[in-house]
């Protein structure tokens, strides 16, 4: 067996999926491919617990891989509370990453809304460039989502 291609999806297991379109769907545009209620015992079991129903919402372009916001529902027991983001990047920490435009005009709606950034829009010029990576000048921001998920934003600018 062999894994072939992109990642097909990126599951975050948030608190609240309408908090969570606030961010992923109106403020970084990326577009609802669908919102479905799954419920039934099965469901539960399937992520270790007894019970639960679950919120799927997908988003992105259906062409690549997209982001899947999956809310549990009723669980029993109830579902932990993972502790507040570490100051830093750490061990084990995943970080969402966006291809992105507009970083530095999108920074201040977002912290306007009352997301944390780890890292406010920073730029960087790569004078060589690879076939993934061309040169270019770089800008990043890296930022907590509400489940405290590291998001990053980074926009290409030729040089």
């Amino acid at each position: 067996m062999s894994v072939h291609g992109a990642v097909q999806r990126v599951t975050l297991w948030v608190r609240d999926a309408d908090r969570s379109l606030a961010l992923y769907r109106d403020l970084l545009g990326l577009p609802v491919l669908e919102d479905k209620l799954v419920p039934g015992p099965y469901i539960g079991r399937m992520v270790g617990y007894e019970a639960a129903g679950l919120r799927i919402v997908h988003l992105g372009t259906g062409e690549d891989g997209w982001v899947g916001l999956y809310e549990l529902r009723d669980a029993r027991p109830a579902p932990a509370q993972l502790a507040p983001p570490p100051p830093r990047l750490a061990y084990g920490q995943a970080t969402v990453v966006f291809r992105a435009t507009g970083v530095e005009a999108l920074a201040p709606r977002l912290q306007a809304a009352g997301y944390r950034f780890l890292l406010p829009p920073a730029a960087y010029v790569k004078a060589e460039g690879t076939p993934l990576f061309p040169a270019g000048r770089y800008i990043e921001a890296i930022f907590y989502d509400a489940d405290g998920i590291p998001v990053s934003l980074i926009e290409r600018q030729p040089l």
